[in-house]
């Protein structure tokens, strides 16, 4: 299926490919050196159809130093991992599921298809917490004025 549209991306100029899993969904890794783990999403790569799991598909880096500015050190590397490897666990009822789309009135949602409810971006959430924010830093503040007397 995604070499469907693979070919349909590259033949028929298709560039609105979309993923089911997106950034910050929590996922479960289904097989590997990692199998059972779960994490959050970090970054998605479409292209590619590749997915980066904070703490999942760990390497490490070792960095030689130049002696002068750069010290050697061993750095921890998350790498990317095929979407095929995770499946999505859903907020709502806390069981790994596949994803569904509803389209309504020109917009897709997804649909968790264990419980059967609509999963919510995390983009939109962050949205309204912003707005609260805002409306409570509009306090004003009253500041006394110094007073200079010179004898």
């Amino acid at each position: 299926m995604i070499r469907l549209y693979l070919l349909l991306q590259k033949y028929c100029n298709l560039k609105n490919i979309e993923m089911k899993i997106k950034k910050g969904d929590t996922v479960k890794i289904l097989y590997g050196k990692d199998n059972g783990k779960t994490g959050p999403v970090v970054a998605v790569d479409l292209k590619n159809n590749m997915v980066v799991v904070s703490g999942v598909n760990v390497s490490k880096r070792h960095l030689k130093g130049d002696g002068r500015t750069r010290t050697s050190e061993i750095l921890t590397i998350e790498k990317p991992m095929a979407v095929s490897k995770v499946i999505l666990v859903c907020p709502l009822c806390g069981k790994t599921t596949r994803v569904g789309l509803r389209r309504e009135d020109g917009k897709v949602t997804r649909i968790c298809k264990k419980c059967g409810k609509e999963i919510a971006d995390k983009k939109e959430e962050k949205v309204e917490v912003k707005k609260e924010t805002e409306t409570k830093k509009t306090v004003k503040k009253t500041t006394k004025s110094k007073t200079n007397t010179k004898k």
